[in-house]
């Protein structure tokens, strides 16, 4: 067989060993035509007539095929060497997107991925091609995160075959499964629908639909048993996308969607209603990443279209979060808001003991907020009918699956239902400061002697701590990294697998913002006025903009553009990926405190002194 180094039919180079399967071996090659990259799959000497037969419908196959969703065939070897030139894909496998996490930037990554497979399901299955062994070893991703299915080396090959491959298996991998193919019975495209709905499982909660021993004792499960739903693994799944894979994971063929293109338009429909509900609670997601799926189109060219003078304004750590059409805004004049985006009318107001200094939260349809003096208030929407109030011990809350996660002052991490039932709890012997975060099923928060607990989201078991120095600002996460603000203006990477610091970087002032993360970039503002854009990975600098403005309020990114509010009463617009300035405007003499809020084509910022403005972009 070919080595590394070797250069086939004088023109591809082999430069790595990529993979292995029983029948094939895949290298890394440059091709030297073309000077482009590729995967070569060699079919391995000495095999039967049937890995052969195999070999060669895999490569007649992908030649037939043409879809954005399907890795592309370039060239075919029949010399010395059988093998195919193929796409390389090296962005990882399919469920390397998960476990889902609800935030919209990860979730929207996640959901579009699938979207583009039952759109390739569809398209095979259309040409009468059934895949036949759908597994995430063959659904690979690019490195910008786009699907390709692969190896369809079981294509037509079963429909002549009901023998058992080498390993004594029915052919396919047990795993993935489909009842009527772990029965050997005939197979269509439902058979690659439950496929895929076990590979969705596995992309959203981390785990197989079945388990066991051997694998025989698998297809029996497969055949037999019942997966436990989703939404159980994960309470942060939809339960709409929970039902869809359950559906998809029907015992009888006739109970599953009945094709690639019906999963697609579930898909699409789940993942506007989850970005729809993106504003729902501050910075968009229980991981504080500050992304926004939707935004101003043109930026360059925000108008003021209306301005509202309250009393007073937000104080931080305060936020605005968007719910059922309205804009939820938390007063020091002890009072939450109800405000229509659309002209800055004021719908409701509900009175509380103190100022509400934090981002109310809007879940299950309820309506929470928290005043200074540490009141939880649950009322009922859209009557706004007080359902409970838990008094004088609460510090922030966090939504979780259907129900909330609190932090208290008496130093506790509590698991309640939205009726304020106690589900789990964890207890530390020093107050907590800062509201939980939660990652990877990872709820993270901070105490006011600087620890940073971590504990099981699912049974609140704790898991590791941290010591830092005193933490002002609610830390963020992303890609497995807990990013963590000391008040001093240290910023620290966490490594949330291997338990280590992944790098710091040095803010040179107090960090009262919470750091954010857009794709591979982090955005960090201290009071030294430097807005920095970060590497995510390295901690190097990418740019930075001296804002000469102080800067409380946590900044925000939604179409990938970046939103800063300073003390100074400016909101600023910078291209998030070049640090380009695209817009700046004076709202107001006084402070802003809290985070600027995106609705669709709308950016409303509110300042210290009660000004709370609205701007939208209009065509140059």
């Amino acid at each position: 067989m070919v080595e590394i180094g070797d250069l086939v039919d004088n023109r591809y180079l082999i430069t790595n060993h990529l993979g292995q399967g029983g029948m094939s071996l895949v290298y890394r090659a440059t091709d030297k035509h073309l000077d482009r990259d590729v995967a070569l799959k060699f079919l391995r000497p000495h095999l039967t007539d049937t890995d052969e037969e195999r070999f060669r419908i895999e490569i007649k196959t992908l030649a037939r095929l043409s879809h954005s969703g399907i890795v592309s065939i370039y060239d075919l070897g029949l010399g010395n060497h059988i093998y195919f030139a193929m796409e390389l894909v090296g962005g990882g496998l399919f469920t390397d997107l998960g476990p889902l996490e609800i935030d919209p930037e990860p979730l929207k990554k996640l959901i579009r991925a699938a979207i583009t497979v039952s759109e390739a399901l569809a398209y095979v299955h259309k040409l009468g091609i059934v895949h036949r062994d759908l597994t995430p070893n063959n659904i690979l991703i690019t490195k910008s995160g786009h699907p390709k299915v692969m190896d369809f080396g079981l294509v037509h090959l079963a429909e002549r075959s009901r023998e058992l491959t080498r390993t004594g298996l029915t052919l396919g991998t047990p795993q993935y499964m489909a009842p009527e193919q772990a029965k050997a019975e005939p197979v269509a495209a439902h058979t690659d629908i439950y496929a895929f709905g076990a590979v969705l499982y596995k992309a959203l909660t981390g785990k197989v639909p079945f388990k066991a021993d051997n694998d025989q004792a698998i297809l029996y499960q497969h055949v037999y048993g019942k997966p436990v739903p989703a939404i159980e693994h994960n309470p942060y799944i939809p339960y709409e996308l929970s039902t869809l894979v359950d559906s998809m994971l029907a015992k009888e063929p006739i109970d599953r969607p009945s094709s690639g293109k019906i999963i697609a338009e579930n898909l699409e429909t789940i993942l506007w209603q989850v970005n729809s509900e993106s504003g729902q609670q501050k910075l968009a997601g229980p991981a504080n990443q500050g992304v926004y799926p939707y935004g101003p189109v043109n930026s360059k060219n925000l108008k003021e279209v209306w301005q509202i003078n309250l009393s007073q304004g937000p104080q931080w750590p305060a936020g605005l979060t968007a719910a059922a059409g309205f804009i939820f805004l938390g007063l020091r004049s002890e009072e939450l808001i109800a405000i229509r985006p659309a002209d800055g009318s004021i719908q409701a107001r509900f009175k509380a003991n103190d100022e509400v200094n934090n981002a109310p939260l809007f879940h299950n349809n309820k309506l929470f907020y928290i005043s200074r003096d540490g009141d939880l208030n649950a009322l009922a929407w859209p009557s706004g009918q007080l359902l409970w109030k838990d008094e004088n011990n609460t510090v922030g809350i966090s939504p979780f699956g259907k129900n909330i996660l609190v932090t208290t002052r008496d130093g506790r991490l509590e698991h309640r239902d939205t009726n304020n039932q106690l589900i789990w709890s964890y207890e530390t012997d020093t107050p907590a400061s800062t509201a939980p975060i939660v990652h990877k099923l990872n709820a993270c928060f901070v105490s006011q002697n600087g620890w940073v607990h971590c504990v099981n989201a699912l049974t609140g078991k704790g898991l590791f701590k941290i010591e830092l120095e005193q933490i002002a600002a609610t830390p963020s996460a992303r890609s497995g990294i807990l990013l963590l603000p000391e008040r001093s203006g240290e910023l620290h990477a966490f490594d949330l697998e291997k338990r280590e610091v992944l790098w710091t970087y040095d803010l040179e002032a107090e960090l009262w913002a919470a750091p954010i993360s857009w794709g591979k970039y982090v955005y960090a503002v201290s009071w030294n006025n430097i807005l920095h854009c970060i590497s995510l990975k390295t901690g190097d600098d990418i740019w930075e903009y001296n804002l000469k403005e102080e800067v409380t309020a946590t900044p925000i990114i939604a179409s990938g553009v970046l939103y800063v509010a300073t003390e100074a009463g400016n909101i600023l617009a910078f291209d998030a990926m070049l640090g380009k300035k695209l817009f700046e405007e004076r709202v107001s003499l006084a402070a802003i405190q809290a985070n600027p809020l995106v609705i669709a084509n709308t950016l409303v910022v509110a300042a210290l002194d009660g000004t709370v403005k609205a701007y939208r972009s209009f065509d140059s």
